[in-house]
């Protein structure tokens, strides 16, 4: 079996299309990407990943209030080069998103969603860790705690394989992170799940582990948490040492 050799992806993707309304009773107007925990919008902080794990460029999937997102980041400092990507589909599953990102992809990177925050750098674990050449990985958490599982995106490991993934999906071993390393063949299968519906990121994950090239890689000792409630918003919060009473706001 070829192995990966470690090494640093040079690029990021993240999805930051959505509308996110269900954290709208904490926070009013403010787009989800640009609502602050710890004095950092969810898009700084995730940007904030990236730069840790030494990626260069980032390609940032924009729609619901694409504008208001434009004026933020052209005022963030980041050792990344940032390339701005409009989705006009943004009300459609997130693989619409993922898939307008395609062009601009030129080897493995990473895939990060923008409302998922954790209490330190862990995007180069995805690097670190050895698998099949070619694969694509997946960052999950097998001691998961406090979280929605009803809406929680769940997976079956079998042999460090992920074998199923979903929403629906139990027994599970863990849940996903939201955090990807993937290849660029990801495109093609997600072109193929468009040809009969509008693709999700789990989808396109589906066509990966139907062909045995999807693997699990194991966030251990790491809090974090997937920013969807107002709930949610409150244990980021907590994650980061903020007081759980601040409400979201947005930063000029």
């Amino acid at each position: 079996m070829a192995l990966d050799t470690i090494q640093t992806t040079r690029q990021t993707v993240i999805l930051a299309a959505g509308f996110g309304s269900r954290l709208s009773p904490s926070r009013g107007e403010v787009p989800k990407p640009l609502v602050t925990v710890a004095g950092r919008t969810l898009l700084e902080h995730a940007l904030g990943q990236a730069a840790a794990a030494g990626v260069q460029e980032a390609v940032i999937v924009l729609g619901n209030a694409a504008d208001q997102l434009r004026a933020h980041l052209a005022q963030v400092r980041t050792p990344l080069s940032l390339r701005l990507v409009y989705n006009d589909r943004f009300h459609e599953p997130n693989g619409v998103s993922l898939l307008s990102a395609a062009p601009y992809i030129t080897g493995a990177f990473y895939l990060q969603m923008a409302d998922h925050l954790f209490e330190r750098p862990v995007l180069s674990l995805l690097d670190r860790a050895q698998g099949r050449a070619g694969a694509s990985r997946l960052l999950v958490d097998f001691a998961p705690s406090d979280f929605d599982e009803a809406d929680a995106t769940k997976v079956r490991v079998r042999e460090g394989r992920i074998a199923a993934i979903g929403k629906d999906v139990y027994p599970y071993d863990a849940v996903d992170t939201g955090y990807f390393r993937l290849d660029p063949s990801i495109f093609a299968a997600l072109r193929e799940v468009q040809r009969v519906e509008p693709p999700s990121v789990t989808l396109g994950m589906r066509r990966l582990i139907a062909e045995g090239r999807l693997e699990a890689v194991a966030v251990a000792g790491v809090s974090w948490t997937d920013v969807d409630t107002p709930e949610d918003f409150a244990r980021a919060a907590s994650l980061l040492g903020e007081g759980t009473s601040r409400r979201a706001v947005a930063v000029a």
